[in-house]
Parts: structure tokens; sequence; C-alpha cells
């Protein structure tokens, strides 16, 4: 298995940055990383659902939720050889201050071959998802 993970402090509540992250529909609106976002279920996140999401430079893949909690969510996607987790966590700090922690993980016997090919990729957009959640979250 190999792991990437960013973490970072946004000034901003925990739930005004939690609305933002778990609109999973709209993130081509705030984050480069991701063109376009297909709802196969419904819009609202929930364990079960199915996003196709589509991301410069990468086929789209079909996530699905596989654990939420009030201020997380993660989600996975399998392929032949290949399993990807990512997991997407907000904690409070105080009243208008939060962490937000981004992993994504190859599991696998090609996932070991796609992250030593897409590893420097995968680093830079979620670096940039991380930064663009900020962006988003203080200034709204």
């Amino acid at each position: 298995m190999t792991k990437f993970s960013t973490s970072l402090t946004i000034n901003a509540s925990q739930d005004s940055i939690w609305k933002i992250l778990s609109d999973v529909a709209h993130w081509q609106e705030w984050t480069p990383t991701v063109t376009k976002v297909e709802v196969l279920d419904t819009p609202k996140l929930k364990l079960g659902n199915r996003y196709k999401v589509t991301q410069p430079k990468l086929q789209p893949v079909v996530w699905t939720v596989t654990e939420l909690n009030s201020a997380n969510f993660t989600w996975a996607s399998k392929s032949l050889g290949m399993h990807m987790v990512a997991e997407h966590v907000v904690k409070s700090i105080s009243a208008n201050q939060s962490e937000v922690t981004l992993t994504f993980a190859f599991n696998g016997w090609l996932g070991n071959l796609i992250s030593k090919m897409y590893g420097k990729m995968t680093e830079e957009y979620i670096q940039t998802e991380a930064r663009s959640l900020k962006k988003r979250a203080e200034t709204l």
C-alpha cells in the first residue's frame, strides 16, 4: 500500500468547511483538480452513494462512499488489481479554525505500480485540493 496525505489549518468553522467538502457534486467549482462530477445516485453525500469523478490527465473513476460521519468521509474505487481509498477529515480546533486532512492510498499489486507512475501527481492533487478548500472556506 502506498499512501499520500496532507493536512492544513483553515480559518473557518468545522461546519462551514464540511458543507463545502461534503457537497461532492460541486467540487469542480472550487478545485482545479476536478473537472466534472457525475452523481450516480443522489447528490447528498450518503453511505453507498457513487460519484463518477473526472480529473485532468486521468481517466474518470467511480467512487463509492464507504464511511461517513459528521465531519469526515471515505470513498473507494476498485478495478482489476487495484483498490484506491481517499479519506477526507475535518477536525475542529476552535470555533473559527479547523484542521483538514486529505489522504489517498493505492492498494493491490497494480496499485503499487500505479502509485509509482502517478505518485507525484497524486501528491500535487491532494495538496491543491486542500489549498483550494482553504481558499473557498476562508472567502465565503
